[in-house]
């Protein structure tokens, strides 16, 4: 017995050591092949009249609607809560 709780201890500590190496190297940044190239940020203030980029971006969000919104953080998303509600009206 105590042969067979050596052996699966031994087992689950190899598991535990594969899949945590498994782990480390698929959160290893990798460069794929149809990846578009990283862009430089752009350096400088082009700032003209003193406010603040996310002044700017307040104010041009302000005015949209939910949808519009809703639209600008996940195209298509709409459409998605539309089938959602109808398939959850006929219980599927």
């Amino acid at each position: 017995m105590k042969t067979l709780a050596v052996a699966l201890l031994f087992v689950l500590s190899l598991m535990t050591l594969f899949s945590a190496s498994r782990a480390d190297a698929l959160s290893q940044p990798s460069i794929q092949p149809r990846m578009a190239r990283p862009q430089a940020l752009p350096e400088g203030d082009d700032d003209k009249d003193g406010k603040d980029d996310d002044e700017d971006d307040e104010e041009e969000y302000r005015g949209l609607t939910p949808r519009a919104a809703l639209e600008l953080v996940d195209p298509g998303g709409r459409d998605d809560v539309l089938r959602l509600r109808i398939a959850a009206l006929r219980g599927r």
